[in-house]
């Protein structure tokens, strides 16, 4: 089953502590991409929490917003910084010695750094918030989840649809190249005899030049190697692992098939329906960008 790597989440959590909301967006992108806001609670925390995201969203470009709206009882844990009331005041006094002021330093003046105030919180209510983030995550990771895979569903639907169109159009260049080799033979040895119709030319030579023209044009093992791609390309969609980057590599292949029998075939309705497979081949090009 294929995973778009498009989702949304959002998981909202009324804690003890305050109002816990996390946000994840999810978007395509070659390699994995994390980017978070956190509150400065959960600063000790963001490897952790970049890891855990990493493990199960794998690939893509993750925003992650994470916030924390403290509740009333936040006050009653507020605490002083004296270590850094006390630098402030020193900070302070020197300014005044710098400009030569002779204004006291007062508490007036030191209410204006709001830092001095910190919420210190109690271990035991520390560990259950962070138990709290864990369990929140895992909501929001499996709502992601969610819609990744009902995009990758719509996007396994529309590539069955253009496989299957691909696979046509190949099995219809296969069925010209092959009606067309007994015409290629009978009509380079008519042109061949009228060229030398004074002379006497063995009808073996001609037959053996002609055959090495047509294996030269022959295209049937590119139209094979095509059918074995588009088979392999199918077998992807029953995998649990992440199918993207194989995809695409398996694209490139196919490309590279269809346009070499563009380049050998000379004959006018080969190359358009070619020029039709690699659109198609485009199309879904674009589309397993966005697959996990």
């Amino acid at each position: 089953m294929l995973r778009s790597m498009t989702g949304f989440g959002k998981v909202e959590r009324e804690l003890e502590q305050g109002s816990l909301t996390i946000e994840v967006r999810s978007e395509n992108s070659r390699y994995l991409d994390i980017s978070m806001r956190i509150p400065e609670v959960f600063e000790a925390l963001e490897e952790e929490i970049k890891r855990r995201f990493g493990n199960q969203l794998v690939r893509g470009r993750v925003k992650i917003a994470i916030t924390l709206n403290g509740s009333p009882g936040d006050k009653k844990n507020m605490q002083l910084n004296r270590d850094l009331l006390e630098r402030y005041h020193r900070l302070l006094e020197e300014a005044n010695d710098a400009l030569g002021a002779s204004a006291d330093v007062t508490l007036d003046h030191l209410l204006n750094f709001e830092d001095i105030f910190e919420v210190k919180v109690p271990t035991n209510a520390a560990e259950g918030l962070q138990s709290a983030l864990f369990q929140a995550m895992d909501a929001v990771v499996a709502e992601v989840q969610e819609m990744q895979t009902r995009e990758g569903t719509h996007l396994e639907q529309e590539i069955r649809q253009r496989l299957d169109l691909i696979e046509k159009l190949v099995s219809q260049i296969a069925a010209i190249s092959a009606r067309n080799k007994n015409n290629y033979l009978a009509k380079f040895k008519e042109k061949l005899q009228l060229l030398v119709s004074d002379l006497e030319v063995d009808d073996n030579r001609i037959l053996q030049e002609a055959a090495l023209y047509v294996k030269r044009i022959d295209i049937s093992e590119e139209c094979a190697r095509l059918g074995s791609h588009i088979h392999q390309f199918r077998s992807y969609f029953d995998l649990a692992e992440p199918v993207g980057k194989r995809m695409t590599f398996l694209l490139q292949e196919m490309n590279r098939e269809i346009s070499t029998i563009g380049a050998k075939s000379e004959d006018a309705e080969i190359s358009y329906l070619a020029v039709e497979v690699k659109n198609e081949l485009e199309k879904i090009r674009e589309q397993a960008q966005n697959i996990l």
